[in-house]
């Protein structure tokens, strides 16, 4: 189950705060909005809400970094 179209679905919830407000909201409509099939919305739906949100914060802190490092050069 890794479409381009699922995986792009997932980068865009991992790094887009109000994406990612609005999936945990509804999980489900979002998918579909999102155009997923029927079995990538189920499979969303059972998704890990708590790494889901670790992981973002982590992703966030990795761009930050980046984002410093690249001003000081």
């Amino acid at each position: 189950m890794s479409t381009p179209r699922f995986e792009a679905f997932l980068a865009k919830i991992y790094v887009d705060d109000r994406a990612r407000t609005a999936f945990l909201a509804d999980p489900r409509g979002e998918a579909v909005k999102a155009g997923l099939t029927e079995p990538e919305a189920e499979a969303l739906e059972m998704i890990d809400r708590t790494g889901l949100e670790l992981t973002a914060r982590s992703l966030e802190r990795k761009r930050s970094r980046h984002s410093h490092q690249s001003n000081r050069k």
